[in-house]
């Protein structure tokens, strides 16, 4: 059985755990891009529309980042001039030449980032990433006891 998330008494954040660490705030996706040049929020919003195809999805502007998320956070991005680097909750470790940084941040939670500069990025193994991740922010791996 899964437990109903938390929600956070000042920003109404919803989180697995009660006092989880968030970004306590309201923020604006067109705030977070303000110093990005024109293409790359449109790029970000067709990061969105690929997740949201593969089931909902809340996205939430952040003070350095957009995140988003089923149950818990699983994928994001971090706005830069002229590109925005999206990452990608995995329940593995994923080797790739894509990824310029992975970090483990639990036995099953790793991340993994990659630099998404046009809509080429937006390639089949991105769509396949985009799967894993929303599986883990449904919190698949735990459910069906798998890692």
């Amino acid at each position: 059985m899964v437990k109903e998330l938390w929600q956070c008494p000042k920003c109404g954040a919803k989180l697995v755990t009660a006092n989880m660490w968030h970004s306590c705030g309201v923020y604006s996706l067109e705030e977070l891009f303000s110093r990005s040049e024109p293409h790359v929020l449109p790029l970000f919003h067709r990061f969105v529309d690929l997740v949201r195809s593969v089931g909902p999805v809340t996205v939430i502007p952040q003070k350095t980042r957009v995140v988003m998320m089923v149950r818990v956070r699983f994928a994001g991005a971090v706005p830069r001039k002229s590109h925005f680097i999206a990452s990608f909750g995995f329940a593995r470790r994923r080797e790739n030449p894509r990824f310029h940084k992975i970090e483990q941040y639990a036995p099953h939670w790793y991340g993994h980032h990659t630099r998404v500069a046009s809509p080429a990025d937006f390639d089949t193994e991105f769509l396949d990433w985009i799967r894993e991740a929303y599986a883990v922010g449904e919190q698949r791996h735990l459910i069906l006891g798998r890692s």
